[in-house]
């Protein structure tokens, strides 16, 4: 006769386990609930669940984001979590031997990052998870982790509970220890945690909220909330309307993702505020609230401001002598003060050429701040695109000249129109003609394309550099982000192709870059053709 493994005996105490809970099918319960949207809101997550296992299935408890209601055990990332009393943490399953051919990573819901943390019955068996899921891959930090634990602990809590109580009394114990339990770990975390019912009632509102807005208000009807605190948009100036309030937004389904807004409880500095979250509903479909995470954005702002006025003070500052000096330097290599010697000459070309260098730089610093304030405005028309091109590659022609580069324009037969700002436009060609002239050989050519497509028209430029290698391409875009071998021949802030997405961005346009190494780069912005005849301009 076959003697029982450790892993059968460890099943069979599973199923035992489960059966005196009577918990496996059970109906939805709003604190469990409550914890697997709190795991989503804060970790920012799109998925979470409290997972169980059986002898062929994981079901789950509770589940935020995610449509079924269970999955086969075979492929189930929790059969594997609780063969530990650790947190189990994947960040890439599509690079972990385990998982990357299991078919909720093939298919849906495309499993990349998962973190999971054991749950234990009263007795110490392990029964399933909570964990969080991710499409993309990623990384907790340890706070993050910290917090996923006590969560689970939390949920252990809660299990310990429901296996203790039987009577009708005993059950209002329970819920109201539940939501004790539950109240005290939201009122430990730093965020302001809020939630409603259906009908819009608040259900929570933990210790952070309550000194955001000056007091409770859960027990006061909305006309006496004003009396507490009063709300604002992101601006900080704006009263906010009531169907604005994050909550609200959330109740009626619409996306809350870092809705930022303003709270000034009666003798109190004005908070401002960034809030996440979403909708409640049962694993039916049924809804039955809304929870909303709020974080304190106060300082952070602060900082944002102070780095943005030492910017535009410093940039100010700096353009004033600068300016000067690149006069003088003109003045002299015109021959005003007379005859120069050729190394003379030679210096004074460096000094201008570096004076123009820091002159972009500021221009660059300006840019990317008037961006993120939103004080930029571009003021665009209808208007076609060829002669716009035309004059870039124009005005770039002497500087392709300096690297020994031939510069080409390869034009459709016929010009279409589109709704741009023309000064923006030479601007973006200037970044992407001077990164092309610069990083290709001597003798080469820069080729820039034109090409009608169904409803955009593309520009390419295409050099024949070294290449760009595919893993640093998605870097090329971000903020003073430079390759290596970049920022040692050219300098500069790493802004311009930064600055460039975001400007054909808010033309409507898309930009991108195309390349492999050897073989030089394609980069390329799309706007979409116009679909109306007027030039009038268009903010």
């Amino acid at each position: 006769m076959k003697q029982p493994n450790d892993r059968d005996l460890a099943l069979t105490r599973r199923l035992q386990a489960l059966q005196q809970l009577n918990i496996m099918d059970s109906a939805p319960e709003q604190a469990f609930d409550d914890i697997t949207a709190i795991a989503a809101s804060i970790l920012g997550m799109p998925i979470a669940l409290i997972s169980l296992l059986d002898d062929s299935r994981q079901w789950f408890k509770s589940k935020v984001g995610l449509d079924v209601c269970e999955t086969p055990i075979g492929s189930a990332f929790c059969a594997h979590a609780i063969l530990s009393d650790a947190l189990m943490e994947v960040s890439d399953a599509r690079e972990d031997a385990r998982f990357a051919e299991n078919p909720l990573v093939l298919g849906e819901p495309h499993i990349r990052f998962y973190a999971g943390v054991p749950l234990s019955s009263p007795g110490g068996t392990r029964l399933g998870t909570l964990c969080v899921i991710d499409s993309n891959p990623r990384q907790l930090d340890n706070s993050q982790r910290q917090l996923l634990i006590s969560l689970a602990r939390l949920i252990e809590q809660l299990l310990m509970l429901r296996q203790e109580i039987r009577s009708n009394e005993e059950r209002q114990r329970q819920l109201a220890e539940q939501q004790t339990i539950n109240q005290q770990l939201l009122d430990s975390v730093v965020e302001g945690v809020v939630a409603c019912d259906a009908q819009g009632t608040l259900t929570l509102f933990n210790n952070t909220a309550q000194q955001w807005h000056g007091g409770n208000i859960m027990d006061l009807a909305p006309d006496q909330w004003a009396s507490y605190y009063h709300l604002f948009d992101a601006d900080g100036t704006t009263p906010m309307l009531v169907e604005h309030i994050p909550l609200l937004r959330a109740l009626r389904g619409e996306t809350v993702r870092n809705i930022g807004m303003c709270i000034q409880a009666a003798g109190q500095p004005p908070r401002f505020i960034e809030a996440n979250g979403g909708q409640l509903s049962t694993p039916e479909g049924q809804l039955i609230g809304a929870v909303v995470v709020m974080h304190d954005v106060t300082e952070r702002r602060k900082m944002d401001l102070l780095k943005r006025n030492f910017v535009a003070s410093v940039s100010h500052e700096l353009r004033t002598p600068l300016t000067s000096i690149s006069g003088a330097i003109s003045l002299v290599q015109s021959g005003t003060t007379g005859p120069l010697s050729a190394a003379a000459e030679k210096m004074l070309g460096i000094a201008q050429l570096n004076s123009k260098r820091l002159n972009q730089m500021i221009n660059d610093l300006l840019d990317i701040e008037r961006l993120e304030s939103g004080q930029m405005h571009l003021i665009s028309r209808v208007q076609p695109l060829l002669p716009i091109i035309r004059s870039a590659c124009e005005i770039n022609q002497s500087y392709a000249t300096e690297f020994s580069v031939s510069l080409e324009l390869d034009e459709p037969a016929a010009d279409h129109e589109v709704i741009i700002d023309a000064n923006r436009i030479l601007q973006v060609m200037d970044n992407y003609l001077s990164n092309a002239i610069k990083f290709s050989p001597a003798a080469s050519k820069v080729v820039v394309q034109v090409e009608l497509l169904p409803d955009r028209i593309q520009v390419n430029v295409v050099d024949q550099g070294s290449g760009i290698a595919e893993k640093d391409q998605p870097r090329l875009f971000q903020r003073f982000s430079q390759l290596e071998s970049a920022s040692r021949r050219s300098g500069g802030t790493g802004l311009g192709l930064s600055i460039t997405r975001e400007l054909i961005a808010r033309m409507g346009g898309e930009t991108g870059v195309v390349s492999i190494p050897g073989q030089g780069a394609r980069f390329w912005f799309s706007l979409p053709l116009a679909q109306v005849t007027t030039d009038s301009p268009v903010h």
